[in-house]
């Protein structure tokens, strides 16, 4: 998608959905945007960030499914993750409770070796006790 295609499709979406964090996503998963289109259209035009994120884990949770033949949309799905962990004041919220709580545990064993530290910091954190 490119830059002028993705700033339609945020400001389509609606106020709600404008953040930095979905926009980061957009701008580096693309192959998401088909989906979030829907999550908007189900969502009367205003999916939430945390609607977004707990959506991008079940994309995710198919992709560690088929994991060799979706690796490098699969590392790009994590490095978008991995952004918002490092800059979002939401990122616990967001990353870990919006996105790494909602993985299947399956899941997350599978893609922890993708996780960049920022993410990686926000999944000790919930694991804790």
């Amino acid at each position: 998608m490119d830059q002028n295609a993705h700033e339609t499709l945020c400001a389509e979406s609606g106020p709600d959905t404008r953040t930095e964090e979905v926009a980061a996503l957009l701008r580096e998963v693309p192959e998401f945007a088909e989906r979030y289109l829907r999550l908007v259209q189900e969502s009367d035009g205003h999916p939430g960030a945390n609607e977004t994120f707990s959506e991008l884990a079940d994309y995710v949770g198919g992709l560690a499914r088929g994991l060799e033949q979706f690796r490098p949309l699969l590392v790009r799905c994590l490095g978008a993750v991995e952004q918002v962990a490092a800059f979002s004041e939401d990122a616990e919220e967001l990353v870990g409770w919006c996105f790494l709580d909602y993985l299947s545990l399956d899941t997350r064993r599978a893609v922890v070796p993708w996780l960049g530290p920022s993410t990686l910091s926000i999944l000790e954190e919930i694991e804790s006790p």
